[in-house]
């Protein structure tokens, strides 16, 4: 894999599609048709039609309430490839550090993953995904981050931790959450996979230019292909198009209201 890849039930492991299909992994959410799902809170979100904006998720205060993130991370070896695992402990203490002062604008308190779990194998992972093939994975139960390290793939990983800690920050700051209503489909998860994109590529901007660099052009360069398993990532997950223009507003933007998902017409999400 050269990619940050999901995980879903319904997909064997295919490395082609994983080098091709990009929007990065997390275990909230499993797509064929229907949706599964392997947690509570996240689960009670309010909706209109499928597709359509989610109102709540869209107005949260943070969006209002914090400014650009200083996206930056000092202690990163000068050669991320040399070692791999090194270069992701800095980076995630530079996303604790980042994430720590942006959300304490919004009088939110940010808590650290319990454990950022670095594995060789899907099934050292704290989530139970051992027989499907991902990159990284985040238990919303236990507050867990876990990413798939290949060595030499520096880039690529550093995306994926940065889409798994999006996905913590979407969990305690509660900013896809919302009490009523259960519309847990298709489109929502299109909304949370590309915001959390959207969000990782506003840590990153100001980090190493070749990780988003690297990210847009293999987001950039997913094919249509046209067989189910494809097609069903690209309903659950948002096409390389869709994924690329939202890494792009992160990066330009810099700010989580940025990446405001939620509020986006249908066809942004898509």
């Amino acid at each position: 894999m050269s990619g940050p890849r999901d995980w879903s039930v319904a997909e064997p492991r295919r490395r082609g599609i994983a080098r091709r299909i990009l929007p990065a992994a997390l275990a909230f959410v499993v797509v064929l048709g229907g949706v599964a799902y392997l947690r509570g809170d996240l689960q009670e979100l309010i909706g209109t039609a499928p597709g359509s904006p989610r109102s709540a998720p869209a107005t949260h205060h943070v969006y209002r309430e914090t400014g650009p993130v200083d996206a930056r991370c000092d202690t990163l070896p000068a050669d991320p490839d040399a070692d791999v695992r090194k270069t992701l402990n800095a980076l995630s203490r530079c996303l604790d550090r980042m994430w720590t002062a942006t959300l304490a604008e919004a009088d939110v308190d940010y808590e650290r993953p319990d454990e950022v779990r670095l594995v060789a194998a899907p099934g050292e992972a704290a989530c139970g995904v051992d027989d499907y093939d991902w990159a990284g994975v985040y238990c919303p139960d236990r507050r867990v981050v876990n990413v798939l390290v290949e060595e030499e793939q520096a880039l690529s990983t550093m995306f994926t931790l940065a889409h798994e800690y999006a996905h913590h920050v979407q969990e305690i700051s509660g900013i896809a959450d919302q009490q009523g209503a259960e519309v847990f489909d298709e489109a929502w998860s299109r909304r949370l996979e590309l915001q959390a994109d959207c969000l990782a590529a506003v840590t990153l901007r100001g980090v190493d230019s070749r990780v988003l660099e690297n990210q847009l052009l293999l987001a950039e360069g997913e094919t249509d292909a046209a067989d189910d398993q494809a097609e069903s990532y690209r309903r659950s997950h948002g096409s390389g198009a869709s994924s690329a223009a939202w890494i792009a507003r992160g990066k330009r933007g810099g700010k989580v209201a940025s990446c405001n998902t939620w509020g986006a017409p249908a066809d942004e999400v898509s």
